[in-house]
């Protein structure tokens, strides 16, 4: 034992035992009990009983979850620290990590204890928008999809919204409260349900379409049919409009408006206003007594005896102040005469009809007999006259267009009588005179093409492709000509 120990231990006993002999006994003790604690040396190490520890993902390792007992100290006089360098907490897996166990007597002890990153925690479940707790409000009709109104989170996977699970389907076509258990699991296996209620309401007020705007014209004492200027639709009831105010349509001045409301079974609703505006927006009808009229060149023409009526939706009648026209009977052809009348609002109405003009030759007129020599003289030329402007058409025997030997035959079927539809044929159907004798009615011939005499060197024909039934001078030029028997 230390000297200086020995000495000290000796002057506290003679002091004690000197002084108070009654204390002998238990500062003897003391003593051997200080001398045994001085005496005595701790050299036993530490030991870590823990094998393998879990850390939460994302938490730190505490090193007061290893375990460590001692032969002397207890486990807060132990020093543990440990070499975290090899653990990544926010990742999962098992990783070595070593851990260094000191007493107060320094002994120390090191040992690998394995360390497992796991996860415990399941998804969040929330609700998406402006939904608040556990009441999520749905459109009527909307996405049935719930992944548009909720949304499942998971510390480690994320978002894991596609593999929530519902005990039903969310039915979005019919109003009313849905409670629909929802439930999320992540790769570890942690599940999370909740229950969710989901509120489905109509919020959506019905649109008004104003189909022309809202502003309209409408004619003066016609018929408003609301239906065509408004269109009302809901997505989900079926509505029909409320309309204030009336349309007039034999009002003539200003403005009338119409305020359309339209209100849905949920108490939705829309307003609009519609502006109308009457005016006199339909023409003067014009009626005449006929679609067509025929004349002979040089005849008068009465037109505004052939004026049945003229009348307007908003004047009435106007038959005094329509506008006759006029058509010039000197020259024959095809004509047309317009008539044509105003209302007071500026709207012009109008007829036509159709003037048809017979020329006649050398002064006389093809009603009458032409010569006695051709009997069907008069009637043919004046059918022949008929047709002055009408296509040339291979092959064609009117009533419209012609070849050759088509007017031909045409206009003497007109006269009753029968001709084939052949200019080699024709020229068989009667006598065959010198063309110096031929009389208006008769047929000139020449090879591969006829045409009929109308007197003074002059006779009318359809030529060829591209051209029309016209007349044409120079007689002499054909071989002779037929009259029919």
């Amino acid at each position: 034992m230390d000297r200086n120990i020995k000495m000290r231990l000796n002057k506290i006993i003679q002091e004690r035992v000197i002084k108070r002999k009654a204390m002998f006994i238990p500062i003897a003790g003391v003593a051997t009990f200080m001398l045994v604690g001085y005496a005595a040396v701790d050299k036993e190490k530490p030991v870590i009983t823990s094998d393998q520890i879990e850390v939460p993902y994302g938490e730190v390792f505490d090193v007061d979850a290893v375990d460590v007992t001692d032969n002397h100290d207890s486990r807060d006089q132990i020093t543990v620290k440990a070499n975290t360098d090899s653990l990544d907490v926010n990742q999962l897996g098992t990783y070595n990590v070593d851990v260094t166990a000191t007493d107060q007597y320094s002994n120390e002890t090191t040992k690998t204890v394995k360390v497992k990153v796991v996860d415990q925690v399941g998804p969040k479940i929330e609700t998406l928008g402006s939904n608040q707790g556990y009441v999520v409000s749905v459109p009527v009709n909307g996405s049935k999809d719930l992944a548009s109104y909720v949304k499942a989170t998971d510390n480690v996977d994320g978002d894991v919204t596609p593999f929530i699970e519902a005990d039903k389907e969310l039915n979005t076509s019919a109003l009313g409260t849905q409670t629909i258990t929802l439930k999320a699991t992540d790769t570890s296996g942690n599940e999370t349900e909740k229950t969710v209620e989901f509120a489905v309401a109509d919020t959506e007020a019905p649109v008004i379409n104003l189909t022309n705007g809202e502003n309209v014209t409408i004619n003066y004492g016609s018929t408003f049919d609301l239906n065509q200027y408004v269109q009302v639709t809901d997505n989900f009831d079926t509505v029909s409009p409320v309309v204030e105010g009336s349309v007039d349509t034999k009002k003539y001045d200003g403005v009338q408006t119409l305020t359309i409301t339209a209100k849905d079974n949920s108490g939705n609703e829309s307003k609009a206003q519609l502006n109308v505006t009457v005016k006199d927006t339909e023409a003067p009808q014009i009626s005449l007594s006929k679609s067509s009229v025929t004349v002979n060149a040089g005849d008068s023409l009465d037109l505004a005896s052939y004026l049945a009526s003229a009348t307007d939706n908003k004047d009435g009648d106007l038959k005094s102040k329509v506008n006759i026209p006029t058509v010039k009977t000197s020259k024959a052809g095809s004509y047309t005469a317009t008539y044509t009348v105003s209302d007071a609002a500026g709207n012009q109405g109008s007829a036509s009809l159709t003037v048809k003009v017979n020329a006649v030759s050398k002064g006389i007129a093809f009603s009458g007999n032409v010569s006695s020599s051709n009997r069907y003289g008069s009637t043919v030329v004046a059918a022949a006259y008929s047709r002055l402007g009408c296509p040339y058409v291979y092959g064609a025997s009117g009533s419209n267009s012609f070849d050759c030997s088509g007017l031909v035959m045409w206009c003497y079927g007109k006269a009753g009588k029968s001709l084939p539809h052949s200019s080699g044929a024709q020229k068989g159907s009667g006598s065959v005179i010198p063309v110096s004798q031929a009389q208006p009615g008769d047929i000139l011939w020449r090879p591969g093409h006829v045409a009929i005499y109308i007197g003074g060197g002059k006779y009318i024909h359809a030529p060829t492709t591209g051209d029309v039934v016209k007349i044409a001078s120079g007689a002499s030029g054909f071989s002779c000509a037929i009259r029919p028997n």
